[in-house]
């Protein structure tokens, strides 16, 4: 299944600017959002826009990496007088759970208008999954995925990362591995990137409905609070259990003169909401 819509777009070259004036700050993250946008500058000289999907289930970091993706291939556009790798719909594999969250899903349906998607929705188990995308777009030889060191055997990634032999190919490009829980919220909430709502409400780390509750250490006086609030990153994962009815998965302020643009979450029914991983 492929989805597009043709309703309103984000204002890309304002989050270009955004996202690479976060990149030119003298900080710790700073830092990190530049080396990730380099990574996707390679990827992209090293494969062409056309031939670059994202892997994107509606999670926090591949919808942190999305974003970078899309300020990334504007810059690429204008610095190269390349109007194609920035007017196309960016090609998004999203390999779903066999019960995923509707607020995610809700999610996912609204940053296809808003990120100028072409969502290609495929069923597991992961490995099938990626055989069917690679058996309809065999023009796709690298796919953006939100992997992190911490993650399961993220540790064992590096910013390229071939898929192993016996699977489909692809190049793996991981532009966000050397991010923390804490970088990637603290990016969201600089640079003003939409989330999925179930994250203002105690979630943290998010899988299929049976797999996934809210995170215990965000309970404060009877109220779940934010996930940006965790104090220890360690605990991200907390409130999660080993899957037992998911068919696959995809890929989950610095004080400086920068404004804050809080990120805001996004549900299916209002765009505006009050503030507060799987891979392959």
């Amino acid at each position: 299944m492929v989805s597009r819509t043709a309703t309103a777009k984000l204002d890309v070259v304002s989050l270009s600017l955004t996202t690479y004036g976060i990149a030119g700050l003298p900080t710790e993250l700073g830092k990190k959002v530049a080396s990730a946008l380099q990574v996707i500058d390679d990827a992209i000289a090293r494969y062409g826009s056309s031939h670059l999907a994202l892997s994107f289930n509606g999670g926090k970091d591949c919808t942190a990496l999305m974003h970078l993706v899309r300020a990334a291939l504007y810059k690429h556009s204008t610095d190269c007088d390349d109007a194609t790798s920035n007017s196309a719909p960016l090609v998004s594999l999203y390999i779903q759970y066999k019960k995923s969250f509707p607020e995610m899903d809700a999610f996912v349906q609204r940053s296809i208008a808003h990120y100028d998607l072409e969502l290609v929705k495929r069923g597991g188990p992961m490995k099938q999954g990626l055989q069917s995308f690679k058996d309809s777009f065999p023009e796709i030889q690298g796919i953006f995925v939100g992997t992190r060191r911490d993650d399961p055997y993220g540790d064992k990634l590096q910013f390229f990362s071939p898929t192993d032999p016996d699977w489909p190919q692809f190049m793996r490009v991981n532009p966000i591995l050397d991010w923390t829980f804490e970088d990637v919220w603290g990016f969201m909430r600089q640079a003003g990137v939409p989330y999925c709502c179930l994250y203002d409400q105690g979630y943290t780390s998010l899988g299929d409905v049976d797999s996934t509750t809210r995170n215990p250490a965000l309970l404060k006086n009877g109220k779940y609070q934010p996930a940006w609030t965790l104090a220890n990153g360690e605990l991200e994962r907390s409130g999660r259990s080993t899957p037992s009815g998911a068919t696959g998965s995809s890929s989950a302020a610095s004080g400086l003169p920068i404004p804050i643009r809080e990120a805001r979450c996004v549900d299916g029914a209002n765009a505006n909401c009050s503030p507060g991983s799987e891979h392959f």
